[in-house]
């Protein structure tokens, strides 16, 4: 497409270019040339079809393709100008920064059993799947630990089993059940789901969020007073509700059983291969790690477990481990000691695997579509999962890891600082952007950390998951100095939808389809999650910037910039726009977006 090109938004700085030669195949060729009249003064022809000059010519083609390499191993032997994800990982290990490779997403299963039953040993992992829709593959999800469900709490009728239950009111926390109608007990997993019939005759399910159950205790004759966190968000009727138990949670990913790795030969440092990738990654972090997943790994020589550790450093020459790097193509790399650091495979041994693979946001499934099971449980009649899946996170990109790589040297895994609890807030995994400033909780000062998920896919975007916000609760506390011990909360954002509207003129040769498409490409990449920053407004100057430099646009007026809603924050005489001042705890996204065409051809 030729003419002027709309700007490149993005909230990294400019990447740096070396640029150390400055001829192309021309300039050598030129420069050659003219450098026989001084060398070979008897050489008079300039025709290509002279050997002399056809030689020229493949010794400047050849120039050409060495400059250019010349400059790329310049490069990407620097990390802001680096652009191959390989010189990234390779010179963030320098500083022994592991480039996130992203985590497995997790969803509540919840189950209903014609019988009370437990499953484990051979039936584990328990396998189930996403049923079947046109276009798209199956996501396998997996439990890999043992679980008890009970018959009773496939569903309590709550018209049945409440005692003196009138109402079920929002902040409601408790209520009272038959002792002979549930098996529920303290620990456990619950909701709460609403079926009301509509008049078409097809049921509208509304859902609470997931509750804890955290007191059971006697409250009468044969009747039990259940209390769970968090109370109600809203009311529900309980002629119609009923409550669910057997509630396990499923985390995305298929197993691959005692893959044969290799032989062993005696060697110290054996390494080899994963065939298959990319490999299961869960949360699973200690307070003074600076990894912050682990993959679903396995590891046996001759039938004995051996442990994964980060390094050897610690390790002794009887010490049963390895350890696991993933390249730049995702493919996971085990290595064995040397027997001065760690324990060498011995000669003979076989190698056997087992692990997962499964990774990535395209594990966030949606609610009710987990329905197929693979393992074949008499007992079980039904599963499905009430709740979209959570926590699924694709690899860190190249961007991003020169970001936090560096980041991580700032803040040397200890939050002291607001930007310190920032940085090692964005780096955990499963969160996309985050925010911290000083907040009050009963009177004392404490840290608030405003954190969104990884890689929204829907408008508005999610809040984070619970689990989420405890773990990396956690991973701010122990990273707190002894000596100034502060609390930490870990917040939902505040999301502002901005309302968008302009009216573009066009030249009398442009196409108002291509043009439209361009101009919201424009608009969705200026207010996308990706771009926007906690705290960021969006100024007019912004949209004007963006739109007008699009192959065909004559001019533009903005009609409208403020939160939807909302009048702008400042008027301008005949117009209905300004800057959107965004808060410090606030994250902007889209709203509604008008574009009117004027000109152009139909």
């Amino acid at each position: 497409m030729s003419g002027p090109q709309p700007p490149k938004i993005t909230t990294l700085r400019r990447r740096p270019v070396i640029d150390y030669v400055t001829k192309d195949y021309e300039g050598f060729r030129q420069g050659m040339l003219n450098q026989i009249p001084l060398l070979l003064p008897n050489w008079t022809d300039r025709s290509e079809s002279d050997f002399g000059v056809a030689l020229i010519e493949l010794y400047a083609y050849v120039a050409d393709i060495l400059s250019y390499y010349q400059d790329r191993i310049a490069n990407e032997a620097y990390l802001p100008s680096a652009t191959q994800r390989r010189s990234v990982v390779e010179l963030l290990r320098l500083i022994d920064y592991r480039i996130d490779p992203g985590l497995a997403a997790s969803v509540w299963i919840h189950f209903d059993c014609s019988a009370d039953v437990t499953v484990g040993g051979t039936a584990l992992p328990y396998r189930l799947k996403t049923a079947g829709v046109p276009g798209e593959p199956d996501r396998n999800f997996e439990v890999t630990q043992e679980f008890s469900l009970k018959q009773l709490n496939s569903g309590i009728d709550l018209a049945i089993s409440a005692v003196g239950l009138t109402a079920l009111a929002a902040e409601t926390q408790s209520i009272d059940l038959r002792r002979t109608d549930h098996a529920l007990a303290e620990g456990m997993a619950l909701y709460f789901e609403e079926k009301r019939q509509q008049p078409d005759g097809a049921f509208k399910i509304r859902r609470s969020p997931m509750l804890e159950m955290i007191k059971i205790e006697p409250a009468g004759a044969d009747v039990d007073r259940i209390t769970w966190l968090p109370p109600l968000p809203e009311p529900f009727d309980p002629a119609k509700t009923t409550l669910k138990g057997n509630n396990i949670v499923a985390t995305h990913g298929e197993s691959v059983f005692d893959e044969p790795l290799f032989i062993g030969d005696g060697a110290p440092g054996q390494r080899m291969t994963l065939s298959r990738k990319p490999v299961t990654h869960l949360v699973k972090m200690g307070p003074f790690t600076r990894r912050r997943s682990r993959p679903e790994l396995e590891v046996r020589v001759d039938g004995v477990l051996w442990d994964e550790v980060e390094t050897f450093f610690q390790s002794t020459p009887s010490d049963l481990h390895y350890v696991t790097f993933i390249d730049e193509n995702d493919t996971l790399t085990i290595t064995f000691g040397t027997g001065q650091r760690g324990s060498v495979v011995p000669a003979g041994a076989e190698v056997k695997g087992v692990y997962r693979i499964g990774l990535g946001s395209e594990g966030s499934v949606g609610s009710d579509t987990l329905t197929v099971a693979l393992t074949a449980i008499p007992q079980i009649t039904q599963i499905t999962n009430p709740f979209n899946a959570e926590g699924g996170a694709d690899r860190e990109t190249t961007e991003e890891a020169k970001i936090s790589g560096p980041g991580s040297i700032i803040a040397q895994e200890r939050a002291v600082t607001l930007h310190d609890y920032e940085l090692l807030a964005k780096a955990f995994p499963g969160v996309g952007k985050a925010k911290a400033r000083v907040g009050l909780r009963g009177g004392y000062k404490v840290v608030q950390v405003y954190i969104a998920p990884e890689n929204p896919t829907v408008i508005p975007p999610p809040f984070a998951s619970g689990a989420l916000k405890e773990a990396l609760k956690g991973h701010l506390e122990a990273r707190q100095p002894v000596n100034r011990m502060a609390g930490v909360d870990v917040l939902d954002p505040t999301y502002v939808p901005v309302d968008v509207a302009v009216d573009v003129y066009l030249k009398a040769d442009a196409g108002q389809e291509r043009v439209r498409k361009e101009i919201f490409k424009i608009l969705h990449d200026l207010l996308s999650f990706a771009r926007l920053a906690f705290g960021q407004p969006i100024r007019v100057g912004e949209v004007f910037a963006a739109l007008h430099p699009v192959e065909g646009v004559a001019y533009v007026l903005l009609k409208r910039l403020a939160r939807s809603g909302l009048p702008p924050a400042t008027h301008h005489e005949g117009c209905d726009f300004a800057d959107v001042p965004i808060g410090e705890n606030e994250l902007a996204y889209e709203g509604l977006l008008t574009v009117n065409l004027f000109g152009g051809i139909r």
